[in-house]
């Protein structure tokens, strides 16, 4: 297999999709890691321990959620280990406490959006390091679900960009000219949110990569958004990055969002596979379980729909 950033043979292994730095909060520390992997079109549930988390109590070795052998070749892989390395030790690791506030550029718009810009990363760097995801995290999802969140001419744009930075190659920086980030953090709590996507998101395309909520625009964007977003809007063009890191109401509305799309298409496939079991009608089945749900929430059990659907499984298996 070829490198999805050179080309050249993808030799290296354990590769990162999305960096560890990024996504700790959501599923825990290298080798320490407990990740759920919600499959919401068969309606299943995956969980991965990390080889040091005391709950990793099997004795055969899992594959990992977010990592994959032979996507990228060695050179390249190190390469993107420095550039995360920079990041996370210039933003990650400093941007919510206060003795790092001269390491940024902070105002308010607006529009309530609370920014910084990070003095210790350049523009560039910052969208090599979000594109070189974006890029992992959609060639990964192609090769292993057979699905893609963007057009194939726009990875490719994404790609050119990528090899262009890592490379040195100032002729493909502007392959991406056209695109604009929306990058939003949330400085307020470290708790992160999904690793996910949706293929019901264009322009924006909405990316979660725990820490980070993504929004790439790759067509002219409408009046709506560049109102909302005026002041915060990144391109390779730009001097400086924007990083949106409040109000928190911002990050958890997004987060919610994506929460109520997971829910339903995992409520949905769910209701289909609780059919096959009990033989019911389709809206009978799907009453129920949006009801336990419900339940549950008002409850506040943490992930609702996976309980709900788990207990009703169990209840219709006999």
């Amino acid at each position: 297999m070829k490198c999805i950033i050179c080309e050249k043979d993808a030799n290296a292994k354990g590769s990162h999709i999305v960096p560890a730095s990024l996504i700790q909060n959501c599923i825990g520390k290298h080798y320490s890691e407990e990740s759920y992997e919600i499959d919401s079109k068969n309606a299943t549930v995956d969980v991965y321990y990390g080889r040091d988390n005391l709950k990793n109590t099997n004795p055969e070795i899992k594959k990992h959620h977010h990592k994959e052998d032979n996507i990228l070749c060695q050179k390249c892989e190190d390469k993107l280990a420095e550039l995360e390395s920079k990041f996370s030790r210039e933003f990650l690791q400093k941007f919510r406490i206060d003795k790092f506030k001269n390491n940024f550029e902070s105002y308010k718009l607006a529009t309530e959006f609370e920014i910084l810009e990070p003095n210790k990363l350049t523009n560039l760097e910052i969208h090599a390091y979000i594109y070189s995801i974006i890029l992992r995290f959609c060639r990964d999802t192609e090769i292993n679900n057979g699905y893609k969140f963007l057009l194939e001419n726009e990875l490719l744009l994404i790609k050119e960009f990528v090899h262009g930075f890592l490379y040195e190659i100032d002729n493909d920086y502007h392959s991406v000219s056209n695109f604009k980030l929306v990058l939003v953090f949330n400085k307020y709590s470290d708790k992160g949110s999904y690793l996910c996507s949706s293929n019901e998101f264009s322009n924006p395309y909405i990316f979660f990569f725990c820490e980070v909520i993504v929004q790439l625009f790759t067509e002219e964007m409408l009046d709506k958004a560049k109102f909302l977003f005026n002041g915060c809007i990144n391109s390779i063009r730009e001097a400086k990055c924007k990083l949106i890191v409040g109000p928190e109401d911002f990050y958890n509305d997004l987060t919610l969002h994506m929460s109520h799309i997971l829910g339903t298409d995992f409520a949905t496939n769910g209701t289909k596979k609780l059919c096959g079991l009990n033989q019911k009608p389709y809206d009978e089945n799907l009453l129920e379980i949006t009801r336990l749900i419900k339940q549950y929430e008002l409850n506040g059990i943490k992930d609702a729909p996976l309980k709900a659907l788990e207990n009703l499984t169990k209840k219709y298996s006999g």
